[in-house]
């Protein structure tokens, strides 16, 4: 009977120690900061410059580019973005997105917007993402100006 009494409390630190470890396993990621400002509002197409920041008129974008100020971008926790028409509640597209690369990179997966662009800024006010895209016809490194859309 004394080595039951003895054993019971080896055995019940033994329990905790292991149930600790499967908790910090199983642990769901958290979202990142980036992540929380990213699906905080809905984003707006404002502007394409040039890598020094001269704008480039919307005349020249091509078409995918000129279809995009008339859509807001809405990334979703669960890495779900749609696109809404402008002053409707209606899904133009839907698809996914992932901040990869260490946060250099947001991979985007939406029909006709797809692919992973540069991620040169990301704040409460401005969203800046990098890529080549046709301009006048030519293939050019441009950046995709976003702002948040206020409700």
């Amino acid at each position: 009977m004394k080595r039951i009494f003895t054993l019971l409390p080896v055995l019940l630190v033994l329990f905790l120690v292991s149930a600790c470890k499967d908790k910090d396993n199983n642990a769901t990621p958290q979202p990142t900061e980036m992540d929380k400002i990213l699906v905080n509002y809905p984003w707006a197409l404002k502007d394409v410059t040039d890598l020094s920041g001269k704008a480039i008129p919307a005349g020249q974008w091509d078409a995918t580019a000129k279809a995009l100020p008339s859509m807001n971008f809405e990334f979703q926790a669960g890495n779900k973005v749609v696109a809404r028409g402008i002053g409707d509640a209606q899904v133009v597209n839907g698809g996914t997105w992932y901040i990869i690369q260490e946060g250099k990179i947001l991979d985007i997966n939406i029909n006709g917007f797809k692919g992973e662009f540069g991620l040169q800024e990301l704040t409460n006010s401005k969203m800046r993402l990098a890529r080549k895209m046709p301009v006048n016809g030519v293939e050019q490194d441009a950046i995709m100006v976003f702002e948040p859309v206020v409700r």
